[in-house]
């Protein structure tokens, strides 16, 4: 077992360039962060997983941070999926500010251009855009609150933006709309085994994927 990793919600370096058998390259903040050593281990010698490093935060900062990002990959070419999740930051009223830091409106057309992005980037990848999962049940809200109905709304913006695209949704929120407190370490990070679990279940997408 891995010690219990500190989220502050920043992020790190990134790696040197990757190849591999099946390409999949991951987006996304803590929550990705969390589940990725599970996914892993699931997918090993199926899959070879590239991400960045740090926390990829918000759309903005995922959108402008893309072209370095790429070169984790010897030949971004050879990327066959690209799993991809933002929401938590861009839903966030940060340091209880009254606004989130990007409006669903917002948030939904940053979305879009990211995946333009994508499909430049990685020409012959399956886009798999994952819904923001629901924070703590129990009401629990951080320095950076975002509720659970507004999570809800994110990502009904996100799956209204990015269906019509031919984009694939994998809706973490409904996989863990029903786990209880217990799963949750905090406001909105799972435990080890909340995120084992959703380790499994995000391996199992992608496999789903990769051999259609």
């Amino acid at each position: 077992m891995r010690d219990v990793p500190v989220y502050d919600e920043e992020g790190g370096p990134s790696r040197a360039a990757a190849k591999g058998e099946n390409l999949v390259f991951l987006i996304g903040d803590s929550i990705r962060m969390g589940f990725q050593p599970y996914l892993q281990r699931a997918l090993e010698g199926q899959a070879t997983l590239v991400a960045p490093e740090e926390n990829c935060r918000y759309t903005q900062y995922t959108y402008t941070s893309l072209a370095g990002w790429k070169e984790l990959v010897a030949d971004p070419a050879a990327v066959r999926l690209v799993y991809w999740n933002n929401g938590h930051w861009d839903a966030a009223h940060w340091d209880g500010d009254p606004q989130p830091l990007n409006t669903e409106p917002e948030y939904a057309a940053m979305l879009v251009r990211i995946y333009g992005r994508l499909q430049r980037y990685f020409p012959n990848a399956k886009i798999l855009f994952a819904t923001t999962t629901p924070p703590n049940p129990n009401g629990t809200m951080g320095p950076n609150p975002r509720s659970r109905a507004e999570i809800a709304r994110y990502n009904q913006a996100a799956k209204a933006a990015l269906l019509p695209l031919g984009v694939e949704v994998d809706d973490l929120y409904v996989f863990l709309q029903d786990w209880g407190e217990a799963e949750y370490a905090d406001y909105v990070h799972l435990t080890e085994r909340g995120f084992e679990r959703l380790g499994h279940h995000v391996a199992e997408t992608i496999r789903n994927a990769l051999n259609r």
